[in-house]
C-alpha cells in the first residue's frame, strides 16, 4: 500500500508520467496483491520516481497502522524495510501518528540510532505560558473564519474551547471548520457560541479522547524515566569490595591508624618479578586475515553470496552491490561458492544506478534495469 500511495502522489509529474503509466495503481476490491512481480515492479517504480524527482522526504501519516502486521511478520520487519528504502533512495521518511507509535520507536538498535523523536504535546491549562499559546492559536483560527465573528467575545471563552478540545489544536481546528461549514450550508452569516456548542464533542467522545491522551502522556513519561534508570544501571560501576572471611573480625581502629601514610618510613612490598615475554619463532600470518586496529574493511568482505553462477551468466550481469555499505564490485566467480571481494567500507550513500545484483528483503535480485 505504501508503494501505491507514493506512486499516486507522483504519477502526474511529467518526468515520471510515461514510466508509471502502465502500472495498475488501483487495488482490486476484495483481495490483497500477492503477485510478487506486481509489487516488485511497483517498488522499482517508487525508487525510480523518488530519485528522478529528487524527493527529499516522505511523510507517512497515521504511521501506527504501518506497524500492524500479520504473522509471521513483526513490527521490527517494517522498520528494517523502511531502513532499506531510506538507504536505497536517500530519502528521509517521517512517521507521524498518535501515541501508539511510541511503542515501535526503538525495536532495534539500527532503527533507534537512525531515528529522532519529536513529541507534539497538547496544551495544558496548568501552565500560564501554554494557556497564552492556546489563546493565540484560537485567535489565529477565528480571524480566518469567513463569517461575521465577534472575535473578542469568543476569546473570552478560551478556557471552554480548551476544555472541549482537550487542549489539542487539531481537534479545535476540525471543530471550528465543521461549525463554519454547517452554518454556510444553512445560509447563516454569523459564527456564534451557540453554533459552536451544537458541533462540540459529545461527552462520551471527550471522555474517550481524554483517557487516551492521558494514557499516552503517562506512557511517554514512564518510558523516559525507565530509560534513564536503565542507562544509569548500565553505566554505573560500583566498587567491588572483597568478601570478608567468616573467621576474620573487623577492627574498630580507624583506618588512619592502621594504614601507613604515603610518606612514612614503612617499606612498601616489592612487586613480584614477572617472566619476560619473548616472541615465538613462527612467522606472523599475512594477507586478508590480518585485522589491524585502524581497519576500514566492510564486514561483508569475503561473505558467501547466495547466487548461482548460472543465473549470473544467463543474465549477463556480474556486478554485485554490497548489502552493508552499497559498494559495487565486479565478480570473477571461481568454483561453486561465490564470495564478495574484500573491500573498504563505502564513504557515501549515493544510490547506485547501473544494472546490478542487490540483496533486497533477504533475496538477491537484478535491479537498475
Amino acid at each position: 500500500d505504501y508503494y501505491r500511495q507514493v506512486l499516486v502522489q507522483l504519477r502526474n509529474h511529467a518526468a515520471v508520467k510515461d514510466h508509471l503509466m502502465n502500472l495498475a495503481l488501483s487495488p482490486k476490491l476484495g483481495r490483497k496483491s500477492s503477485d510478487a512481480a506486481e509489487w516488485l515492479d511497483m517498488r522499482d517504480a517508487v525508487i525510480y520516481a523518488l530519485e528522478r524527482l529528487q524527493v527529499k522526504a516522505v511523510f507517512i501519516d497515521e504511521a501506527q497502522h504501518l506497524m500492524r502486521v500479520e504473522p509471521p511478520f513483526k513490527p521490527v520487519d517494517q522498520l528494517d524495510w523502511l531502513k532499506g528504502m531510506t538507504n536505497r533512495t536517500n530519502v528521509l521518511h517521517i512517521l507521524v501518528g498518535n501515541y501508539d507509535l511510541y511503542d515501535f520507536r526503538n525495536l532495534s538498535g539500527q532503527a533507534a540510532r537512525r531515528g529522532r523523536d519529536l513529541h507534539f504535546p497538547r496544551y495544558h491549562l496548568e501552565s500560564q505560558v501554554e494557556c497564552e499559546e492556546f489563546a493565540g492559536a484560537l485567535r489565529y483560527l477565528l480571524e480566518r473564519v469567513p463569517l461575521i465573528t465577534d472575535l473578542e467575545s469568543l476569546l473570552l471563552h478560551w478556557q471552554w474551547f480548551a476544555d472541549w478540545s482537550i487542549g489539542c489544536v487539531g481537534i479545535l481546528r476540525d471543530w471550528v471548520v465543521d461549525t463554519v461549514a454547517a452554518l454556510c450550508e444553512e445560509g447563516k452569516t454569523t459564527l456564534t457560541i451557540e453554533a459552536l456548542k451544537e458541533h462540540a464533542l459529545q461527552p462520551d467522545q471527550r471522555v474517550r479522547l481524554e483517557m487516551e491522551v492521558r494514557a499516552g502522556e503517562r506512557k511517554v513519561e514512564a518510558g523516559k524515566a525507565r530509560s534513564a534508570q536503565q542507562l544509569q544501571e548500565l553505566t554505573s560501576k560500583p566498587a567491588k569490595t572483597p568478601p570478608t572471611p567468616s573467621n576474620q573480625t573487623t577492627s574498630s581502629v580507624p583506618q588512619a591508624e592502621t594504614t601507613p601514610a604515603p610518606h612514612s618510613d614503612v617499606p612498601l612490598p616489592k612487586r613480584p618479578e614477572t617472566r619476560k615475554i619473548e616472541r615465538a619463532p613462527q612467522r606472523d600470518p599475512v594477507g586478508e586475515g590480518v585485522v589491524t586496529g585502524n581497519t576500514t574493511k566492510c564486514v561483508f568482505s569475503g561473505r558467501v553470496i547466495e547466487l548461482s553462477l548460472r543465473n549470473m551468466r544467463d543474465a549477463g550481469i556480474l556486478k554485485v552491490e554490497c548489502p552493508e555499505c552499497l559498494s559495487l564490485r565486479g565478480l570473477t566467480p571461481q568454483g561453486e561458492a561465490i564470495r564478495f571481494p574484500s573491500h573498504d567500507s563505502r564513504k557515501t550513500r549515493t544510490p547506485n544506478r547501473e544494472t546490478r545484483w542487490a540483496k533486497w528483503e533477504g533475496t538477491w535480485e537484478l535491479v537498475g534495469r
